[in-house]
């Protein structure tokens, strides 16, 4: 009974109004993990939060996904990113979910690059930094397996590709490519 991230984190009404960019994300199907990414919170810890989420207790997870995020577990920072993106346990909080989002993205965990280039791209949690959200995709791309949604992905990331100079767009290109994950120490 494991749990794997999706693109519904996403998904919301509100933000479905909010912004295109997210009709893009609709379209995607799951996002699934690479087999390759650890997680350093024990299995039952997250199925734990995930039964407590599935009751509707989303207080419960939120304290308890608290505990486990700064042991360095990139599941848990991703999905702490959400509830503070998105203010599921209480009022969303951009700076703290652009700062989860990114610890868990540099880990590799595409779903929270995703996440950081959306906050990214529409300036939450900081300045729009189109730049950023263009890099983030690139490296989500390149690590996600499945083709649709990487063709979601790379529909998303073109998008914001005809808005950075050529000097931006290489300068973001070789930085993707330089991208190598850092695990975090717990």
């Amino acid at each position: 009974m494991s749990h794997i991230p999706t693109l519904s984190r996403f998904i919301r009404p509100r933000f479905i109004r909010q912004s295109a960019t997210a009709l893009l994300l609709l379209a995607a199907p799951l996002f699934s993990l690479l087999a390759s990414t650890p997680a350093w919170a024990a299995p039952e810890d997250l199925v734990e939060v995930h039964k407590m989420e599935l009751d509707g207790n989303k207080v419960g997870a939120f304290l308890r996904l608290k505990e486990l995020a700064p042991e360095g577990d990139p599941i848990a920072q991703w999905k702490l990113a959400g509830y503070y993106h998105y203010g599921d346990a209480g009022p969303a909080n951009f700076a703290q979910a652009r700062e989860w989002y990114g610890r868990a993205a540099r880990q590799g965990l595409p779903d929270a690059m995703l996440g950081l280039a959306v906050m990214n791209a529409r300036g939450q949690g900081g300045p729009v930094d189109i730049k950023r959200a263009f890099i983030w995709l690139t490296i989500a791309s390149r690590l996600t397996q499945d083709p649709t949604e990487v063709q979601n992905i790379n529909g998303l990331r073109d998008k914001y590709k005809s808005e950075m100079s050529s000097a931006d767009l290489n300068t973001a290109l070789a930085e993707a490519m330089a991208f190598q994950a850092v695990k975090e120490k717990p």
